[in-house]
C-alpha cells in the first residue's frame, strides 16, 4: 500500500460545510470507487475518504464534509494551499466489474457526501450507462451535478421543494420501480442502504446485484 507525501493545491468551497481538497497526484494509482486514508503527517491521525477525482485526473481530490465537533474534519477545512497530508491507499473494492463497464443498467443510489465514488466513475468511465439518484437535504448540496448528464441524474431534496424530486430517496424508489437486471451501487449513511436494499429486493433485485459502501 503507497504511503506519501501530497502538497495541496487548491481548496474548492462548495457549502459553508462542503469542500474538495485538491491534491498533487504525485503518481497516486487508484481504481474508481476506491478510498485513501488521509493523515495529518504530524500526529498521525487519520480518516478514509472516498477518491473524488477521476482515474485520469492529474490532481487527486476528496470531497470533505466539516463534521459538527469533527477535529479532523475541521483541521481539513484549514489547510493551507502548500500543506502536505500523508495519503494511504488506496483501499477498497467498491469498483465497477467488466459487465458494468460494458454498458450494463446500472443505478447508482448515494447521500450526501457519499456521492464522491460515483463522481469518480462517471468522470472516469464518460459511456458508463448509469442512473445516478443523489439524496440531500437542501438543492445546494447537488454537488457536482453539472459534471453529470442531466438526462441520467435525479435530484431527491428533503427539506426544500422546487428540484427535481421532494423528498428522500426512499421515496422516489417506491413510486419509480426498478428492473430487476440492474446492478445497483450505494453509498451512503447505514439506515438508507438497509431501507433501499430493501426496496430493490422487493423489485426482485437479486443480492449480488446490490453492492453497497457505508460512507457514514
Amino acid at each position: 500500500m503507497n504511503k506519501s507525501l501530497h502538497q495541496l493545491l487548491e481548496l474548492e468551497e462548495l457549502t459553508p460545510e462542503t469542500f474538495v481538497l485538491h491534491f498533487e497526484r504525485n503518481d497516486f494509482q487508484f481504481k474508481p470507487g476506491q478510498y485513501a486514508v488521509l493523515r495529518n503527517p504530524e500526529t498521525a491521525e487519520g480518516r478514509e475518504y472516498s477518491i473524488y477525482s477521476s482515474e485520469q485526473d492529474e490532481r487527486l481530490s476528496f470531497l470533505i464534509r466539516k463534521v459538527e465537533f469533527g477535529d479532523f474534519s475541521r483541521y481539513l477545512r484549514h489547510l493551507t494551499i502548500g500543506s502536505e497530508l500523508q495519503i494511504e491507499g488506496p483501499r477498497g473494492c467498491f469498483v465497477l466489474d467488466e459487465d458494468i463497464l460494458s454498458g450494463h443498467p446500472t443505478l447508482l443510489i448515494a447521500t450526501g457526501t457519499g456521492i464522491s465514488p460515483f463522481h469518480s466513475f462517471v468522470q472516469s468511465y464518460p459511456e458508463l450507462n448509469y442512473r445516478l439518484l443523489h439524496g440531500v437535504h437542501f438543492p445546494d448540496e447537488a454537488y457536482g451535478r453539472d459534471t453529470y448528464n442531466s438526462d441520467r441524474y435525479q435530484l431527491c431534496t428533503s427539506r426544500q421543494e422546487g428540484t427535481d424530486y421532494f423528498g428522500r430517496v426512499t421515496y422516489y424508489l417506491k413510486e419509480n420501480p426498478v428492473s430487476e437486471d440492474t446492478v445497483c451501487y450505494l453509498c451512503g449513511n447505514s439506515d438508507m442502504i438497509e431501507e433501499v436494499t430493501d426496496i430493490l429486493e422487493g423489485y426482485g433485485v437479486s443480492a449480488e446485484n446490490i453492492r453497497s459502501e457505508v460512507f457514514f
